[in-house]
């Protein structure tokens, strides 16, 4: 969320951490394209993708298929009214139930629809965000009540949105949003089971890297804080349209925006040239490296692996929408009730 802030030419120990992983990104994605192509893995993109169109056994159960008019075609009408003539019509042939075959394995994410057309918008989406780590490095010294605005924090909005309607636009005209994203989502009721036990896991998975002392080594050894940016403006900002832009772009546009680019996106977009795994991992290292932070660059990587597994698994980006939006409305409620004072937060946290 930290987007048109004025930058400074100098490259800083973490900002070069950030960009390396974004550099990681690129060479994950070039090496898992081109080990697959060498061994005729991917295939063609000047032909039609032969993948059948994922559906549900729910849906399976339920298909019926019309009877076959060519295979059934209707008995001539009688030259006769013989009494020995055969009937003029006979009544149709009750049809037989087909299963249609539905998406085998666990992965559920297709890349039918994506082709060569895709690689300028993955590297599109790539350079921007690793544009703009570029363009904010060092500019960390900003002061946080001069770098985190009205019309900053709305530009991040807008930016965000722009992103995601650019992508919309890209593919939507190829495959309706409904079945791009899996909308249909039958078994939807688990996301609210999914979100808190997902949340759950990572606050222990960060509570673990805290108690090793993960989060200090990197103090330390980078001469950086571990609070973000973000949970440092609940606490230090007073202007309350600062705080209500930043809860609502947390809370909401972020589980929707970055939902859909990263995960609806480009991590599909990405497997269709490196397949499941160098997409995953590729998708991951871009998500966790634009969010600009050191500190938090192992616990978001792990979080967009996570996710990614969710959307193959369900086949819905419902699910990974409903872990983002826990995710972070957690985070800005616990904040909001830190500054409040209803409870008492370490001063590291």
């Amino acid at each position: 969320m930290e987007f048109f802030i004025a930058a400074t030419p100098s490259v800083s120990g973490p900002d070069a951490i950030i960009l390396g992983t974004f550099g990681a990104a690129a060479v994950v994605f070039l090496v898992s394209w081109s080990i697959r192509t060498m061994f005729g893995k991917v295939e063609p993109f000047d032909r039609p993708s032969d993948e059948p169109p994922t559906i549900s056994a729910e849906d399976a159960a339920l298909s019926i298929p019309a009877a076959d008019p060519v295979a059934t075609p209707p008995l001539p009408r009688p030259d006769s009214d013989s009494p020995y003539a055969p009937p003029g019509t006979l009544p149709p042939p009750i049809p037989e139930t087909e299963e249609v075959p539905a998406k085998k394995g666990l992965f559920k994410v297709s890349t039918a629809i994506y082709r060569l057309l895709d690689l300028p918008l993955i590297g599109l989406v790539f350079f921007i965000f690793a544009g703009l780590t570029a363009a904010n490095a060092g500019a960390d010294e900003t002061p946080l009540d001069k770098k985190y605005t009205p019309g900053v924090l709305v530009a991040s909005i807008i930016f965000q949105l722009l992103i995601m309607g650019m992508v919309l636009a890209f593919v939507t005209w190829r495959v309706k949003i409904v079945e791009w994203l899996g909308l249909r989502w039958r078994k939807w009721p688990l996301a609210f089971a999914i979100a808190p036990v997902t949340v759950f896991f990572m606050w222990c998975f960060m509570g673990v890297l805290f108690m090793t002392g993960w989060n200090k080594w990197l103090e330390e050894s980078l001469h950086i804080e571990s609070v973000q940016e973000a949970v440092k403006v609940f606490k230090e900002v007073q202007n309350p349209v600062v705080i209500t832009l930043m809860a609502v772009t947390a809370a909401f546009v972020a589980p929707m925006a970055e939902e859909i680019v990263f995960r609806g996106y480009l991590y599909p977009a990405a497997k269709r040239f490196c397949g499941p795994a160098g997409g995953i991992v590729f998708s991951s290292l871009v998500f966790a490296a634009a969010h600009g932070h050191v500190v938090a660059l192992l616990p978001l990587f792990v979080l967009a692996v996570i996710l990614c597994l969710l959307y193959e698994f369900t086949g819905s980006i419902l699910a990974c929408m409903s872990v983002h939006f826990l995710f972070n409305a957690a985070t800005v409620a616990i904040q909001l009730l830190a500054r409040s004072g209803i409870i008492d937060m370490p001063a590291d946290s």
